[in-house]
């Protein structure tokens, strides 16, 4: 049997989908944020943060794969 190394679950055509989707995800996020701040009549402090904290890891996973599809992070 041969011996090929393995190259991640996240690779080529996958990689890229997963990309655009979570560009698209995260331009809703903060979209979402913001027409929430300016528009909500009910605004709470538990919800600002709540959205605040999606938005953030949203953004964080997309510079991740944006990373990874660039050959950054292995």
């Amino acid at each position: 049997m041969a011996y090929t190394a393995y190259n991640g679950l996240l690779t080529g055509g996958w990689l890229t989908f997963m990309v655009v989707i979570f560009s698209i995800l995260t331009v809703i996020s903060i979209l979402w944020f913001i027409l929430y701040v300016e528009m909500s009549q009910r605004k709470n402090w538990k919800m600002v943060v709540l959205i605040v904290f999606i938005c953030a890891v949203i953004t964080a996973f997309e510079i991740q794969l944006i990373l990874l599809k660039m050959n950054v992070i292995f």
